[in-house]
C-alpha cells in the first residue's frame, strides 16, 4: 500500500480483515502515519492541525472510533463571523430569527440550496456502504462512480468544487464567504479542490 494516510491506513485494515494474517501488508510511507490526521504540541498544549472533523455518515470512521474506544468531542459554542479582509460582513447574533434575515439577505437561499444539494450527493454515496457490504467490486474507479451516482458524479469528478457550484447557480459571493473558508479548515485547499468532495 502507498501511503499511510487515513486511506492508507483503513485499506490495510480491511485488507486484513478480510484475508486475515495469511497476506503479507507492506505500507510504504515517506512521512508520518496518518497522513493529514495530526497533532502538535506548542507550548504543552496539543493542537489537531490535519483532519478534525469527522461526518456524521462516514460509517467507516464512525467504526474506527468505536473500536479504538473513542467518541466524538462534543460540540464547542461557538458563533460566526465572516472577515473579508477589510471588515466583517457578518457576525452571528444570539437571535436565530436576525441570523436567518441577514443570511437571507447576502446570500439568499444560498445556504438552504447547498444543505438540500449536499445531501442529494450523500444519499447517492450512500450506496458504497451496501456495495461493500455484499462485497461488489468495479473494473474502474468511474464504473463505481456511476453506480453511485450516475452521471452526475462522473461530472463532479471532472470539475472542480467551484465550477460544480456555480453551475448548479450558487454564487460567487457565498462561495467566497461560506465554502472558502469550509474547504480551507477541512481540506486545507480553495474551492478549486475536486468536485467530489
Amino acid at each position: 500500500i502507498i501511503g499511510g494516510g487515513i486511506g492508507g491506513t483503513a485499506a490495510a485494515f480491511f485488507l486484513r480483515q478480510e484475508f486475515g494474517p495469511v497476506v503479507k501488508i507492506e505500507v510504504f510511507e515517506a512521512g508520518t502515519v496518518g497522513g493529514r490526521l495530526a497533532t502538535e504540541n506548542i507550548g504543552g498544549n496539543e493542537y489537531e492541525t490535519g483532519g478534525s472533523i469527522i461526518h456524521p455518515l462516514n460509517l467507516h470512521m464512525k467504526h474506527f472510533l468505536e473500536r479504538l474506544g473513542m467518541s466524538p468531542r462534543a460540540d464547542v459554542s461557538s458563533k460566526l463571523a465572516i472577515f473579508d479582509g477589510k471588515e466583517l460582513t457578518f457576525e452571528e447574533s444570539d437571535w436565530f430569527i436576525v441570523n436567518f434575515i441577514r443570511m437571507l439577505w447576502r446570500y439568499g437561499f444560498n445556504f438552504i440550496r447547498m444543505h438540500m444539494w449536499v445531501e442529494g450527493i450523500l444519499d447517492k454515496f450512500m450506496r458504497i456502504y451496501q456495495y461493500q457490504q455484499f462485497g461488489y467490486s468495479f473494473s474502474s474507479v468511474e464504473k463505481l462512480l456511476h453506480a453511485m451516482g450516475g452521471d452526475s458524479f462522473l461530472t463532479l469528478v471532472n470539475q472542480t468544487l467551484e465550477e460544480a457550484m456555480l453551475a448548479e447557480g450558487f454564487s460567487q459571493v457565498f462561495l467566497n464567504d461560506i465554502v472558502t473558508p469550509i474547504t480551507r479548515v477541512n481540506y486545507g485547499q480553495s474551492v478549486r479542490i475536486n468536485g467530489f468532495v
